[in-house]
């Protein structure tokens, strides 16, 4: 798995914010009201950026209250639905999110026409959904528009371009085709780094992204120095104790791991864990995924009673959070089989190993669908977020 650009789903919808000076008294709020919504808006963001999500939501859902009492479908009502999207998104509550930002989505285009800005925030948000879920039909169309939009609206060269060329070269990398994913990539770079300079924080995804195709080759001494230089950027730009940088400890756990260095991964994967369960909570499926490379580490040092305590933890939480027929499940199942037949409990194996193949079955199903190949890859993984 690799990373999509969520700085996209960060982006707080600025054209939104004008659009709200400029139509916010048609939601009969006065001044000081729309001062104070605009602060708790604002401030649930910030506590969002920041990964303080407890502080976040009650914030950000009073605002969506406030605008829905006003009684009218405007700018403030899409942007409070938007945002309190992207907290649920980031804590993987999926149809939550999604609902939300259909609602923003329906506003946006009727206000502001369908080759908006804001509009393309809120496809690119429902992309995210569709790919997170493994829905390559759904969220390759929606890519496009996206970058089509913005290509219009900002310029071949704005950095909102480089986000979505990254987002739509994920997908290309997971559906197989390597050479479109590696030059969209490494458009993608270029464009952040003239944009931000080479120690931005936004250049974290794409680094990472590029660094994954390079592992996936085993071209190791092309990809370490990129996630290395994925993780630097990130905690200069948001501090150690941040998702962001567990997501990059573990993506560069996953480097070393593939590589043989297992007690370099430990150390990683270790580090990145505390930060999950800390920041993020221990149900979260950012520390699921960290769960379950950790049971695939200790899986291929023959550490099988650690590696079975591991896979369960690490499919109790991501058929939580992804659901019960999530490659990602899958292949978590597929390997606790393995497991399970190596200690003596056959019974046991076998279930979990027809669960594994009919969730694969599926996967296949749906890839000839799209007519592009999907592996289940060699990690639980990389993270895209």
């Amino acid at each position: 798995m690799g990373e999509r650009m969520t700085q996209r789903r960060y982006r707080m919808g600025l054209v939104g914010l004008f659009a709200l000076v400029v139509f916010g008294s048609a939601a009969g709020l006065g001044a000081t009201e729309s001062d104070g919504w605009m602060q708790r808006v604002e401030a649930g963001l910030k506590a969002r950026e920041a990964a303080h999500y407890a502080e976040a939501e009650p914030l950000l859902a009073q605002a969506l209250r406030e605008a829905e009492q006003a009684g009218a479908e405007d700018a403030r009502m899409a942007l409070a639905a938007n945002s309190l999207g992207l907290l649920y998104h980031d804590q993987g509550r999926l149809t939550e999110a999604e609902s939300l930002y259909r609602r923003a989505l329906g506003i946006w285009e009727a206000q502001l026409g369908p080759e908006h800005e804001d509009v393309a925030a809120a496809l690119s948000n429902l992309a995210e959904i569709a790919h997170t879920r493994g829905e390559w039909a759904t969220a390759e169309p929606l890519y496009e528009r996206v970058l089509a939009i913005e290509r219009n609206t900002l310029g071949a060269a704005h950095p909102d371009v480089a986000i979505s060329l990254n987002n739509l070269a994920e997908l290309y990398r997971q559906q197989g085709r390597e050479t479109a994913a590696e030059s969209s990539y490494q458009l993608a770079l270029t464009l952040m780094e003239q944009a931000h300079g080479p120690d931005h924080v936004e250049l974290g995804p794409v680094l990472n992204n590029l660094a994954a195709l390079y592992k996936s080759r085993r071209m190791y001494a092309w990809a370490e120095p990129l996630y290395e230089r994925a993780l630097n950027v990130r905690r200069l730009g948001l501090g150690s104790d941040h998702p962001s940088v567990a997501m990059g400890l573990n993506n560069a756990a996953c480097l070393y791991q593939d590589a043989g260095s297992y007690a370099v991964a430990q150390r990683l994967f270790d580090e990145a864990l505390a930060i999950a369960e800390r920041v993020s909570g221990p149900q979260a499926s950012l520390t699921g995924t960290i769960v379950g490379n950790l049971a695939f580490l200790a899986d291929e040092q023959g550490l099988t009673m650690q590696a079975q305590l591991l896979y369960q933890r690490a499919l109790v939480i991501q058929q939580q959070q992804l659901g019960l027929h999530h490659p990602t499940v899958g292949l978590l199942a597929e390997r606790y089989a393995r497991v399970l037949d190596l200690m003596g409990q056959p019974v046991e194996a076998g279930l979990f190993a027809a669960r594994a193949a009919s969730i694969r079955a599926r996967v296949q199903s749906e890839t000839v669908k799209q007519g592009a190949g999907r592996r289940l890859g060699p990690t639980v993984g990389e993270i895209r977020r």
